[in-house]
């Protein structure tokens, strides 16, 4: 893959990332119209239904609707949103990315903390 096309595709995922933070503070600001709420809804029942155009146990193709589907549902719906309910939801996204390193760091704690207490647990275990 060139340089070229995988910073675009970095730029894509980036993309994505902002726009589902975004429609997450948008589903609970009040200024949201409710179609929009109601789009929301059915892009995720669609991703968890059992019922898909394309059924998922079809080798790769079953699941690329899928992978499709939600990436460019979030750009889409994310431009529908009214300009003002955009720009607070965006100042709230950009926020929240400011505390992504502590919660990060912190959930890599959490698992390390996890990790040693099982290994101390599964050697007590053995040593009996």
């Amino acid at each position: 893959m060139s340089m070229l096309m995988w910073g675009r595709v970095t730029t894509w995922f980036k993309m994505v990332k902002e726009d589902a933070v975004i429609l997450y503070y948008a589903w609970k600001h009040p200024l949201t119209p409710p179609y929009i709420k109601a789009l929301m809804v059915a892009v995720i029942a669609y991703i968890f239904s059992p019922i898909d155009i394309l059924p998922d146990y079809l080798p790769l193709i079953g699941m690329a609707d899928d992978a499709v589907l939600l990436p460019t549902a979030l750009i889409a719906i994310t431009k529908l949103l009214p300009a003002a309910v955009y720009a607070e939801c965006s100042q709230e996204s950009r926020r929240w990315q400011k505390r992504l390193p502590w919660l990060v760091a912190f959930l890599a704690v959490m698992m390390l903390v996890w990790l040693i207490l099982s290994l101390v647990g599964i050697g007590y275990l053995i040593s009996k």
